[in-house]
């Protein structure tokens, strides 16, 4: 059976983010979504963990998602656009792939008017990736660690999709023209 470590790292973050956001369900407004995207990080992790990575030529795939994750997450992202009062942007599933896909987390570009949303896109584009290297050098034996870099993010994301909204309304503004 070939897991690959990708894949195990992968599954770590599955497990990780999932204990994130059951912490946030007591009383949350949706506590109803968040339990399901709960229940679909479990089955990205099981997938991480017991589907094999395809072989090609004698040669292990270490870039492929199991289908049944890539659904799973999937369907993550859906409820996260889908639900906006879980709070929980859709981007944050990325990390779990992150170890296959070896690509970063893509946030749009803002292009705000006001030099203030100016300088705090850029503190949270800063905050954000410095966050998500500390998760990409952590290891994946170490939950506790994991648990609090991916904590970070759900709320710093959460922090960029508010200010995307601010600078949309004030860069819509006449005056800004």
């Amino acid at each position: 059976m070939t897991i690959t470590a990708a894949a195990v790292d992968a599954a770590a973050r599955a497990h990780a983010l999932a204990y994130v956001l059951l912490s946030r369900t007591p009383l949350h407004p949706a506590q109803d979504v968040l339990m399901q995207m709960v229940e679909h990080l479990d089955t990205a992790a099981l997938a991480f963990e017991t589907d094999e990575a395809p072989v090609m030529d004698g040669i292990t795939a270490t870039n492929t998602t199991p289908i049944d994750a890539g659904m799973a997450l999937m369907q993550c992202m859906a409820l996260a656009t889908d639900s906006p009062v879980a709070d929980i942007a859709d981007q944050v599933f990325y990390y779990v792939t992150a170890p296959i896909s070896r690509r970063p987390v893509d946030l749009p570009q803002l292009n705000p008017v006001s030099t203030q949303h100016a300088r705090q896109e850029g503190r949270l584009r800063t905050q954000i990736a410095l966050a998500a290297h500390d998760l990409d050098t952590s290891s994946p034996a170490d939950l506790t660690t994991r648990i609090g870099y991916l904590a970070l993010l759900v709320d710093l994301h959460r922090n960029f999709a508010d200010l995307t909204a601010s600078v949309e309304v004030d860069n819509a503004c006449p005056c800004n023209r």
